[in-house]
């Protein structure tokens, strides 16, 4: 059987490009451009690491206590002033395949953040990144692949493609809210 990492970047690849071009305009640079990517994270990232815990993630993953960020997450956009927004529906995640398939995608997304931080201290040294430099990539990451390539079953292929799918197509959508919404920036907001 084909590694399932490489099957899942190759199916999903459409969707990542997408997910990558919708975060690309929330220009750290511009005002309100780092707010908005937190919060459009935030529409997808508490509801969805809920749902996986709810459909036993901890059982397959004995580690997923410190792979949660939805705390760090909410205490950087409390540190921009920012209240979390409302977010959106958490998927339905009814075997461990489909949580297998959600799961690649918010471990996936933890590998650009240190990328990402080191860009955003550039623009401002003060800004808050404890949900972007979360976790130490280098155990979290290969420890996921590892479990997932042992627990996967060609049986479960499609539903968790699908679960994949899915969770790239919430955070597409999250990034639409927020290009779309107007929240008042904090009195004393720099680009953030």
């Amino acid at each position: 059987m084909a590694e399932w990492r490489t099957r899942l970047r190759t199916a999903t690849a459409p969707l990542h490009e997408q997910v990558d071009a919708a975060y690309a305009g929330f220009g750290f640079d511009q005002p309100g451009g780092y707010r908005r990517f937190l919060r459009a994270h935030s529409r997808v990232l508490g509801s969805l690491e809920v749902a996986l815990e709810q459909a036993g993630i901890t059982a397959m993953l004995d580690d997923w206590p410190s792979r949660v960020r939805r705390q760090v997450l909410a205490t950087d956009l409390q540190t921009l002033g920012d209240p979390a927004p409302v977010p959106l529906p958490a998927l339905q995640l009814p075997d461990p395949a489909s949580c297998w398939g959600a799961a690649y995608v918010l471990e996936g997304s933890r590998l650009g953040g240190r990328v990402l931080a080191r860009r955003l201290h550039l623009i401002d040294p003060r800004a808050p990144t404890r949900y972007l430099e979360h976790g130490d990539v280098g155990r979290l990451w290969p420890g996921f692949l590892e479990r997932l390539e042992a627990a996967a079953h060609p049986l479960g292929w499609p539903a968790m493609l699908a679960a994949a799918e899915a969770t790239f197509e919430l955070f597409i959508t999250a990034a639409a809210l927020e290009a779309r919404s107007s929240v008042p920036e904090p009195a004393e907001s720099g680009p953030l």
